[in-house]
């Protein structure tokens, strides 16, 4: 089945991205990351991102010593006793380099981390009792992956840490969550030694994390997707953008479960969407900003109906409705999701500035 040319050029996520970044706001996604002291204190604590359920919380703590150097942790923190927080995994000198992503059930979390200009890496961490996470599986091209390997049979697998093509400049990237939580869609892009008007192409892999199996995978699914968007343009002028989907393990919900969750998240995104564009305005540079986001906005809902159907038409007749609605509904769930973290640690971001500039005075 072929992926249609309703795919957007880019995506309205490395839209809003390149926006934040333009206007000075750290972006930890999803979700801005909030500081909750000021930078002359030697202790500030910034609330990273909130699990789906708002059970727990990601903190990062930056600690200052005596010689002015910053070391910080990320702690697990519950939403019902703050000072039952959990450490997780480390402490870092530049946590602007990290970005946490949550599973639906909760006993996920996928953590991205650019490690150096050339490698961006994949952590994926799993709850084992109460809040305490433990790594089960590392993603890069530098050390071995925690046992984690596809099939052998695996025809789009690599046959080792880099191909024989690559620079072995590799990027990670977290696409999306399935909605029972028990895959994880991966974005490998790396780069290539040829080269087309003196610049390096660039080869893109998407590849799921089995969770129940501890295996990676290719399904039928992801063959497509590989086939359509092998190649990747790093400056997005002819670059597509795949919504955030992942197929699930578990069957199918009924049809009409899965058109009230369409229909919800529908008004979720109708209600968010002009929110953030008005919330924004301060962001825009120039008159053809605004447009822009509109006009990405028309493009994400063109992609997403494209992909929907692709989708759908890789099953049996009798499952075509619901595996589009299914698509449909996980692809705009994450996208109004995204908006609202937005929204919500921009509001508390400004809090902060104003708590700041009382202070100040």
């Amino acid at each position: 089945m072929k992926f249609t040319a309703g795919f957007a050029i880019n995506s309205l996520f490395c839209f809003w991205v390149g926006r934040l970044s333009q206007a000075g706001l750290g972006m930890s996604v999803p979700g801005l990351c909030v500081a909750f002291a000021n930078a002359e204190t030697d202790v500030q604590i910034e609330n990273v991102t909130n699990s789906p359920r708002e059970t727990f919380r990601i903190e990062r703590e930056g600690k200052r010593d005596n010689k002015g150097s910053w070391a910080t942790t990320f702690w697990i923190t519950p939403a019902a006793d703050p000072h039952q927080r959990v450490r997780l995994d480390e402490t870092l000198d530049d946590p602007n380099d990290w970005n946490f992503f949550i599973s639906p059930d909760e006993q996920w979390i996928c953590t991205t981390v650019h490690e150096h200009s050339q490698l961006q890496s994949l952590r994926l961490y799993q709850r084992k009792t109460g809040l305490q996470f433990d790594r089960v599986a590392t993603i890069d091209e530098e050390q071995e992956g925690d046992r984690w390997h596809f099939d052998k049979d695996d025809r789009f697998a690599q046959k080792g840490d880099q191909e024989a093509n690559e620079t072995g400049r590799v990027y990670n990237h977290f696409v999306a969550w399935s909605s029972d939580s028990a895959r994880l869609l991966v974005e490998r892009r790396s780069q290539l030694e040829a080269k087309k008007d003196g610049k390096y192409l660039w080869r893109r892999d998407y590849f799921y994390l089995n969770l129940r199996r501890g295996k990676f995978e290719h399904t039928q699914y992801l063959v497509t997707l590989n086939r359509a968007f092998r190649q990747y343009d790093p400056e997005q002028k002819k670059d597509v953008a795949v919504p955030s989907f992942a197929e699930p393990l578990d069957a199918l919900p009924p049809e009409k479960e899965l058109r009230d969750r369409y229909d919800a998240a529908e008004r979720r995104l109708n209600k968010v969407y002009p929110a953030y564009l008005t919330q924004a305005d301060d962001e825009i540079q120039s008159p053809n900003e605004k447009r822009d986001r509109v006009r990405y906005q028309q493009l994400w809902l063109k992609a997403r109906e494209s992909g929907a159907e692709s989708f759908a038409a890789m099953g049996s007749k009798a499952e075509r409705q619901r595996r589009k609605l299914l698509y449909l509904a996980d692809a705009t769930e994450n996208i109004a999701h995204e908006l609202e973290d937005y929204l919500a640690e921009r509001a508390r971001y400004e809090e902060e500035n104003k708590k700041a500039s009382g202070e100040s005075q």
